[in-house]
């Protein structure tokens, strides 16, 4: 019986090992994770956050949200600017010629993607970027899952990124009014 207790001692112990082997390791990855993509326009393409800055359209070109229904919208001067789908909140925080943040919250987990249009004075093109921000706690399950931000979120962002460009080219050719 007391062989018992010792595999079950040891058992105990050697667990609380690696848990705290785990957190110390953990401490070594970021609370923040900020994931980038960007790609180029043609000049003159720069409405293009309207496309964004507008939650309806996000059907045309998010892949993510491609067949989505979007309930309990608010608009603000005709757009879409606060919509709920598959228990995500999308909220636009802030939306001007050159920035477009949307917070996107599900449950307490809180993420804020922001498309940025960056105008070179030497360039004949523009840059559009997507970059999302991620907050992590201090919990070692947390900070090890943003190891799967890149290959979850990253694709996603490229497609996107991708039709928006589309999108950009073809209200170029026939502009879209708003």
């Amino acid at each position: 019986m007391a062989s018992f207790f010792k595999i079950i001692r040891l058992i105990l112990i050697s667990a609380v090992i690696f848990f705290l082997l785990l957190t110390a390791i953990s401490l070594f990855f970021p609370s923040h994770v900020r994931l980038s993509r960007a790609t180029n326009l043609a000049p003159g393409t720069g409405s293009v956050l309207q496309q964004v800055a507008d939650l309806n359209a996000w059907k045309k070109w998010h892949p993510f949200f491609e067949n989505k229904e979007f309930k309990d919208t608010s608009s603000l001067n005709g757009k879409v600017v606060k919509a709920t789908t598959d228990s995500i909140q999308l909220t636009v925080v802030l939306a001007t010629d050159s920035l477009v943040t949307v917070k996107m919250q599900r449950g307490s987990r809180i993420v804020s993607s922001s498309w940025r249009i960056i105008n070179y004075t030497t360039s004949d093109s523009l840059t559009l970027q997507n970059y999302m921000d991620f907050d992590f706690k201090w919990y070692p399950w947390e900070k090890f899952s943003s190891l799967l931000l890149e290959p979850s979120f990253g694709p996603v962002m490229e497609k996107g990124l991708t039709k928006l460009k589309t999108l950009a080219d073809e209200s170029a050719i026939h502009p879209l009014t708003y």
